[in-house]
């Protein structure tokens, strides 16, 4: 009897204690989809009442999301909203059936898994939902993040990441232009050929690029995803930035000092060594100056990092 009860007690120590995360698809037998939604959109709510930015690109997707959705808890847990679209050749549209998303995204930054919105099962969802059943019941679970896929470069952005020649860790925090755009070829030329009577395909096309985006992007990070309080009663804060244009090297621009007047909702940027002539006021939530305030004055929980050196 005694045997039994420790067995049973050994048991129940180990289904309880210790990291109980496992791949989404070893629980479900069906398969894990990423869904189209309908049309008219049932969405679109979601996605007029966020700010979005751009987080990643590729040439054939671009990923927003959402900075003042961003917050992290104690178990180092990323939350944000995001959506992904195909590239195209024009500017940033309205919402459209092309998006997939505005979803909530969770990212572990420790042990390197994602939950999204996104991955649900075929059957979990009626083929005709009505109104505010388009979010699966219980279908969606944690899935390890793949080396070399966009929700890993994701990952190194928001969870951070270090350069060789830095050993500072980078937080990104805004993308200020994109990549070019692709290349758009002419639909080819059909002509009626009287002679032959019939109708010739002429298969010489034009490569078009667009003349927006002539100037390689660039980037800022956070540095360590630290904020300063230098002034408490005030409530003034510091953080460290630096910039980077996006190209093969990655070329360093330069090192910025962001100083946010939280209570003036006020702000100066400037380059470090340099001082600050006067304050200016937050733009647009889209700015970059409105995410870097926000980022410093905002709530994100655990994910940055505050470090008190007022003497007030």
């Amino acid at each position: 009897m005694k045997k039994v009860l420790i067995l049973a007690v050994l048991f129940a120590v180990g289904c309880t204690s210790g990291p109980m995360r496992q791949s989404y698809q070893t629980k479900m037998t069906e398969e894990v989809e990423s869904p189209f939604f309908y049309i008219p959109p049932l969405n679109q709510k979601d996605y007029e009442t966020r700010t979005w930015i751009l987080l990643a690109e590729s040439k054939s997707k671009v990923w927003y999301y959402d900075p003042y959705t961003l917050i992290q808890n104690e178990d180092d847990i990323l939350t944000f909203d995001a959506f992904f679209s195909p590239r195209e050749i024009n500017k940033f549209t309205p919402f459209n059936s092309t998006m997939v998303g505005p979803y909530r995204q969770k990212i572990d930054c420790f042990s390197n898994h994602q939950w999204s919105e996104t991955l649900y099962t075929k059957n979990m969802v009626a083929k005709a939902p009505l109104v505010g059943e388009t979010k699966p019941v219980n279908g969606s679970g944690w899935v390890k993040i793949a080396p070399r896929t966009a929700m890993a470069y994701v990952r190194t952005r928001l969870c951070g990441r270090k350069f060789i020649d830095n050993q500072n860790v980078n937080y990104f925090l805004y993308q200020d232009g994109a990549l070019p755009a692709p290349i758009a070829q002419k639909a080819p030329v059909e002509v009626f050929d009287e002679k032959q009577n019939k109708q010739l395909l002429i298969a010489k096309q034009e490569a078009v690029l667009d003349p927006v985006n002539t100037k390689p992007p660039t980037f800022y990070d956070v540095i360590n995803n630290e904020i300063t309080i230098i002034d408490n009663k005030k409530n003034i804060r510091q953080m460290s930035l630096s910039s980077y244009t996006l190209g093969r090297d990655l070329i360093k621009q330069e090192d910025y000092i962001f100083t946010a007047y939280c209570q003036e909702n006020s702000y100066s940027l400037v380059a470090q060594g340099q001082s600050s002539k006067s304050n200016s006021s937050i733009g647009a939530r889209e700015s970059m100056p409105a995410v870097a305030f926000n980022r410093a004055c905002g709530n994100h929980g655990a994910y940055m990092k505050l470090l008190n050196k007022s003497g007030k």
